[in-house]
């Protein structure tokens, strides 16, 4: 059985994350939909994936450091 181990960070050295749009520093979880080719889907049907990502609370913005290169909007 493996152990955890527990990693203390202080906080208070970490650099919070602002909207590169509006500066504002509250995020809210949410979803883009990325749409597979029959083409290339494991199932052969085109299919919709739901990626989660953030976005700014108060204009909605995606920073482009929060989401994958492989899921870019």
């Amino acid at each position: 059985m493996k152990q955890q181990q527990t990693v203390n960070v202080d906080l208070s050295k970490a650099t919070t994350v602002e909207c590169e749009s509006c500066s504002n520093k509250t995020f809210k979880q949410t979803m883009i939909l990325k749409k597979i080719s029959a083409i290339i889907s494991p199932t052969g049907q085109e299919t919709l994936v739901p990626v989660g990502v953030f976005a700014c609370e108060k204009c909605g913005h995606v920073n482009s450091d929060l989401v994958d290169a492989e899921t870019s909007l």
